[in-house]
């Protein structure tokens, strides 16, 4: 490190802005009218129904097929394929099986100017039945179906004769398919050709000039990137039970409501900006240092989301998305905060700047590097869980939820993803570029003085302040009182749970959405509280437009686990009728829905969570070995839970819907806090290193605690920063749908440090001892030391803690 110069600050901030810059305007060429991408501007980000909104569609069978409940059951699963198959990881599909209807809501495309949503829903409500016939008629005899590809995907290749780079789909077929493949080839072989038919139009006829035994084949023609993804998405979809018709198909305002996300990007710039003023007026100049990392982090965050290369994919970024970009700011900020103490620590101990923060960085990579670690098992986890069937984390984790089949949730898979990227970016700005950064500017004559570092220039106000940072606060001594409050709290939520019941969203309890057309203009809040007040639930209520009759559309999703009665719609149009009498209200259609895999949904996240517990309990067994490590482990997810209880307790008292965003809170919560937890273990064991049995166990973990507790205060005082602001934002912009979101994870953040401090680490004083006391009487009598060793062994250390 001492070798880093001057220059490197600014290399490194230029290298930052220029990715910033590449990242929010990318590269793009003109041609006529062919427009060519290189680099993806931010404005490629596909944002998510709930912030944007997008289109909703009604599919039912043509010509009145009576489809059975299993069917259509099957048709949901369809449709929900291809939608991810298209990268819209962002979708709501319900099912109306009294009606036999499935419907469809998705987010718009990313910077898709003339959108047609009729095309767009057309391809969803396809039989797309994909065969292999002998010879070119319609006629011919079948050799293959769908059902015998194992996998297919676009891939280009050169052409021999032309030497252009060309697109096909290439196929991998099973073991039958590989089977009749084989047999049908070795008839036609230099004779004859295959055709492959989508339904009833021939797609390609290439003639077979040879065998083809090892079950990969080829489907060629004038294809281009686009079209040979979009056919080999259709074949890995697979076919409908049936074939499908759009009865109705509308534009839909954000479920979150209007303006949802201006009011977020106003928050987020707000909310970056408080942090980065908190983070200078305590830690001066590595604050200036650490905003800046947080500059690069974010960049690098939006660039994977709008999947900045031109040949790669945007992602569907959610509010949940959003949580995982702040969660892994806070880790940035965590990590900076972590080695600006360090390095406070070390020049109080009279250390020179460079090995301060030399040491600094030293000291706390181990802890970062943890807790990082176990924030990225939890982002693969739900990555795996959550997102694509065919993706490599749901790969890796199928033997965990095989038994779910093939599922996704949008707004889970998007938290992880954007948690992931975001922690991948933390490692390289929030240690290495913030490192060098501060390197390079220690090298400036102005910034060598102490005061640049947190650290008083006079040796008086040092001492002082060392005096200060060296009294140990007794939390051991207050255990009783926190299980005491814990345990209470508790109690509350379940006899409110009891008494009150919850309220339940849609795609858990199942429920009735209605949709009225109407003329001039409707305020939704208004439409909220009006269908309250009749009906006496929540309800969301969206915005739209109808593409066929191009009159405006309102959208209004009750959960009852009945559906709406017939009486109470009536009720409810006459009160739409009488309230909004000059927006001529018309009832345009009314579905009762089933629970949208509620209960597997839920079941899945128990799994995801105990499955992450597992795993975070055997990382931190194995890297806090020497301090008890499982039961370590197992006190860190206790305390998780805790936070959890917590997290539920907000959602009870505030009457906040339980949701997908409520598992998203949870799962949120669980890689937020286990951070604080393993940085105090962390520092226990170092100390345990430093002092071994000079101190008990409580005086080691009481040191502990109170050697990282400005590091927890400051780490969530920046994080609860930035979520306040989300939610005075949003309710200056009367977007209080997103106050579910933002306050419980606030609730979470607060009990995380609470338990990170009093519950976790009292808990595992209190194991250690019962452990030291049961094997006590099992140890052998040590033999009698000398006088002087015995004296030398009880010798106080008097070196400086660090």
């Amino acid at each position: 490190m001492r070798r880093v110069k001057k220059p490197v600050f600014f290399i490194v901030l230029l290298c930052i802005l220029g990715l910033g810059y590449l990242t929010f305007a990318g590269i793009h060429t003109q041609y006529g009218d062919i427009k060519t991408t290189y680099i993806k501007g931010a404005d490629e980000i596909r944002w998510g129904i709930d912030i944007q909104g997008g289109v909703n569609a009604t599919f039912e069978p043509v010509d009145g097929y009576d489809a059975t409940d299993d069917e259509m059951d099957a048709a949901k699963a369809v449709i929900e394929q291809r939608l991810v198959s298209l990268n819209i990881t962002d979708s709501e599909v319900y099912v109306d099986y009294s009606k036999d209807r499935v419907i469809v809501s998705f987010p718009w495309q990313a910077g898709e100017e003339d959108f047609d949503p009729e095309a767009a829903v057309s391809e969803l409500g396809e039989t797309a039945v994909l065969t292999f016939r002998k010879g070119t008629e319609a006629d011919g005899e079948e050799v293959l179906t769908g059902t015998d590809v194992k996998k297919a995907e676009a891939q280009q290749y050169q052409d021999q004769d032309t030497g252009n780079i060309e697109y096909a789909v290439s196929l991998t077929l099973n073991s039958e398919g590989t089977k009749k493949f084989a047999e049908a080839t070795a008839e036609l072989a230099g004779s004859g050709q295959i055709s492959i038919w989508m339904d009833d139009e021939s797609i390609s006829a290439p003639s077979v000039e040879s065998a083809i035994t090892d079950g990969k084949a080829q489907i060629t023609g004038n294809f281009t990137y686009e079209s040979a993804k979009a056919l080999a998405d259709k074949i890995n979809a697979g076919s409908l039970p049936f074939k499908m018709t759009t009865s109705s198909t509308n534009i839909i305002s954000a479920t979150l409501g209007e303006g949802a996300r201006t009011a977020m990007l106003i928050a987020g710039i707000v909310a970056f900006v408080i942090v980065s003023i908190y983070m200078i007026v305590v830690y001066k100049l590595p604050g200036v240092v650490a905003s800046i990392a947080l500059i690069g982090q974010i960049i690098g965050s939006i660039a994977c989301i709008s999947g900045f290369f031109g040949n790669i994919d945007s992602f569907t970024l959610t509010i949940p998305g959003i949580a995982g970009i702040i969660l892994s700011i806070g880790m940035g900020v965590d990590a900076n905060v972590i080695t600006s103490e360090r390095i406070k620590e070390e020049l109080l101990n009279g250390k020179t700047l460079n090995g301060a923060i030399e040491m600094g960085y030293k000291r706390a990579w181990s802890a970062v590097f943890d807790g990082n670690i176990t924030v990225i098992f939890v982002a693969v986890i739900l990555m795996g869980a959550f997102g694509p069937t065919d993706s490599l984390f749901a790969t890796i984790l199928k033997p965990i939820f095989f038994m779910f089949g093939a599922s996704t949730a949008g707004t889970i898979y998007s938290l992880g993803y954007t948690l992931l990227v975001g922690i991948i970016f933390n490692f390289v700005c929030g240690i290495f570029c913030s490192r060098l950064m501060l390197s390079s500017l220690s090298k400036f004559k102005v910034f060598k003085k102490r005061k640049f570092y947190g650290v008083p220039d006079t040796e008086e106000k040092a001492a002082k302040l060392k005096e200060k940072k060296s009294r140990v606060l007794k939390v051991n001594s207050h255990r009783k009182l926190f299980y005491t409050i814990s345990c209470s709290l508790i109690a509350v939520f379940i006899i409110i749970t009891a008494v009150a019941g919850l309220n339940v969203a849609i795609e858990f309890k199942g429920g009735t959405i209605i949709t009225y057309t109407y003329s001039g203009d409707i305020d939704t809040n208004e439409v909220s509280g009006l269908v309250s007040d009749v009906i006496g639930e929540s309800a969301v209520v969206t915005k739209g437009e109808n593409f066929s009759s191009d009159d405006k559309t309102i959208r209004i999703s009750l959960s009852s686990k009945q559906g709406i009665s017939n009486e109470k719609q009536d009720e409810l149009k006459t009160a739409m009728e009488s309230t909004f009498a000059d927006n001529n209200i018309q009832l345009l259609e009314s579905n009762d829905i089933a629970a949208s895999n509620g209960s597997e949904f839920f079941f899945k996240c128990l799994v995801a969570c105990a499955f992450a517990a597992v795993v975070t309990i055997i990382y931190i067994g194995f890297r806090f070995r020497k301090i008890g490590g499982l039961s370590a482990g197992c006190f860190a997810v206790l305390a998780l839970i805790h936070d959890m209880c917590m997290v539920y307790g907000c959602f009870v008292i505030f009457r906040f819907d339980i949701n997908a965003n409520f598992m998203a809170v949870l799962l949120t919560i669980l890689g937020y806090s286990i951070n604080a937890t393993i940085i105090i273990y962390d520092r226990i064991r170092e100390n345990r290193r430093l002092y071994g049995n000079k101190m008990s166990i409580e005086e080691l973990v009481n040191l502990s605690i109170t050697q990282t507790l400005g590091r927890s205060l400051h780490t969530t005082a920046t994080t609860v920063l930035a979520m306040a602001t989300v939610c005075i934002v949003c309710l200056i912009c009367n977007i209080t749908s997103i106050m579910s979101f933002s306050f419980p994870l606030i609730i979470g953040m607060l009990a995380g440090v609470y338990s990170s401090n009093c519950i976790a680490p009292t808990l595992w004083v209190m194991w250690q001892k019962h452990v030291d006391k049961k094997n006590k009487g099992k140890r052998p009598v040590p033999a009698k030391k000398s006088k002087a060793k015995k004296q030398r062994t009880e010798r106080p250390n008097n070196g400086a803690v660090v």
